[in-house]
């Protein structure tokens, strides 16, 4: 089994982290010739990163990569037992999806179109006042008291507000929002969380240099 991608891709250490959140590491590699070539998309037809290759099966789109480990690998079940808050756990996972990540991009390309930031910041503090109120309060993890593919979603969005914080101020939007804070000092320090942020922030640098 190995998962095809860079690992500065939120939706790529998503699928890292919710096999890392099993007791479980998955091998990660940018596919030979890059996610255009013939053979990643014979793999992948969407041209996007991750794909999920476990023998001769493949899989694209990080959510279904996502609950396929959670599925067959052993460990921790990483959706709570009862319904309603196996729901939630995927509602938090979805609203990352549709709402944050989207709010972020324009700040990632600031440099290409640096009009658009405004109103992404905007856009981003709304999206973070629905987060914190979609979370249930006091909980030790996004959608609980365990890690769950909530967190596997959402913490390597999260490490982007941190990295953005120097030249838009993004970490500071957490200020006026205590739950979604303190789930992320607890989350970036976990020893999932340490070693995601060192691996995003190293892929980081080396794009920025590129």
């Amino acid at each position: 089994m190995k998962l095809l991608g860079g690992l500065l891709s939120p939706y790529v250490m998503r699928a890292a982290l919710a096999a890392r959140f099993k007791g479980h590491e998955i091998p990660v590699e940018m596919p030979e010739g890059g996610i255009k070539s013939e053979a990643y998309l014979a793999l992948n037809p969407m041209g996007k990163m991750p794909c999920l290759v476990d023998g001769d099966f493949a899989l694209p789109e990080s959510a279904v990569i996502a609950e396929y480990l959670n599925e067959t690998l052993p460990g921790p079940n990483l959706l709570p037992e009862d319904p309603k808050a196996r729901a939630r756990a995927r509602l938090l996972a979805r609203f990352a999806d549709l709402y944050l990540a989207p709010a972020l991009t324009p700040i990632f390309r600031a440099r290409d179109n640096p009009g658009a930031v405004p109103q992404a910041m905007a856009d981003l503090a709304a999206a973070l006042d629905k987060l914190e109120a979609l979370r249930p309060a006091g909980a030790r993890w996004m959608a609980g008291d365990a890690p769950s593919l909530a967190d596997a979603t959402l913490m390597p969005v999260f490490f982007f507000l941190d990295a953005f914080d120097p030249m838009f101020g993004t970490a500071k939007l957490l200020d006026d929002r205590p739950g979604l804070k303190a789930w992320w000092a607890a989350a970036r320090a976990s020893p999932e969380g340490a070693r995601m942020v060192n691996e995003q922030g190293a892929a980081l640098a080396a794009f920025m240099k590129g």
